[in-house]
């Protein structure tokens, strides 16, 4: 055997090796499963998807887990296959319930096309996130609606419950305005409140009662700017805001019913309390 040869064999054993036994598409996204269920029913567009599921950067860092929802099941409703190939919706287009797989995908998809928000600053372009996914159950949009409608009390009550655990481990005595806000001053600021009609500009970074941050424009790197009165936020957060002065700062609790009720928006689901971390920058 020559010795040119034998250096590409060892190549294409190196090669084999180091592939980590991962099956890539057409559009680059890598997949392998740990567990396969062939004969079980695969996703069709608008089922819900009853889903363990965790996803991190490339370097491990973990940016969402399952597991740190209080035992609440997490369901998303399946879009159907992407026009855009490579994300997370074509990730769940090649499961069967039952089925439990790792994804490498583009980030910058992921945040694009599925999240629906700005890319992150720590997101470079090129760089992937690695998805551990188990398809715990697929039911029909249907029944969810069925289920929604008999069961808004009991979800109702479950967040109260989530609510109240957050005060007590918080530490938190206060009781909350009339609307249910609580409002924690952290600095006074200075001047007049803002009124109804004029511009604000914030910044803020939101969180789940878990800690999990859905939203922050530190992140962003740039402060929000709305008008009081127009119902362009939530009413819990125009509610807070109109409470500070210039330069203040705050955290705000905010329960879903001053937030965003029984509706899921974006990636904050039904029933969940808000808390926000609050600046008032500047009064226009």
């Amino acid at each position: 055997m020559s010795k040119i040869l034998y250096f590409i064999l060892i190549l294409f054993s190196i090669i084999s090796c180091n592939s980590d036994s991962y099956t890539t598409d057409s559009s680059g996204m890598k997949y392998k499963f740990f567990i396969e269920n062939e004969n079980n029913k695969v996703p069709v567009k608008n089922d819900i998807l009853v889903l363990q599921m965790q996803y991190k950067t490339e370097n491990d860092s973990i940016l969402f887990d399952t597991k740190e929802l209080n035992g609440q099941p997490f369901r998303m409703r399946y879009n159907g296959l992407s026009k855009n190939g490579g994300t997370v919706d074509d990730c769940f287009a090649l499961m069967h319930e039952g089925d439990s797989a790792q994804f490498i995908v583009d980030a910058e998809k992921f945040y694009i096309y599925t999240k629906k928000t700005e890319v992150p600053s720590f997101i470079k372009k090129g760089s992937k996130l690695k998805f551990n996914i188990k398809l715990v159950e697929i039911f029909s949009y249907e029944k969810y609606l069925e289920e929604k409608k008999a069961g808004q009390v009991v979800t109702a009550q479950e967040e109260l419950k989530l609510l109240e655990s957050y005060l007590q481990n918080a530490n938190i005595t206060l009781k909350p305005t009339n609307s249910g806000l609580y409002y924690i001053e952290t600095k006074v600021g200075a001047g007049a409140k803002p009124k109804s009609g004029q511009k604000v500009v914030i910044n803020y970074t939101g969180t789940f009662v878990n800690g999990e941050i859905f939203d922050s424009t530190l992140k962003r790197g740039e402060p929000f700017e709305f008008e009081l009165g127009k119902n362009e936020v939530i009413q819990g957060l125009e509610e807070g805001i109109c409470m500070l002065k210039k330069g203040g700062k705050a955290t705000l609790i905010i329960p879903s019913h001053i937030a965003y009720g029984d509706q899921k928006y974006k990636m904050i689901p039904a029933f969940s309390t808000l808390i926000f971390e609050v600046e008032l920058i500047n009064i226009i």
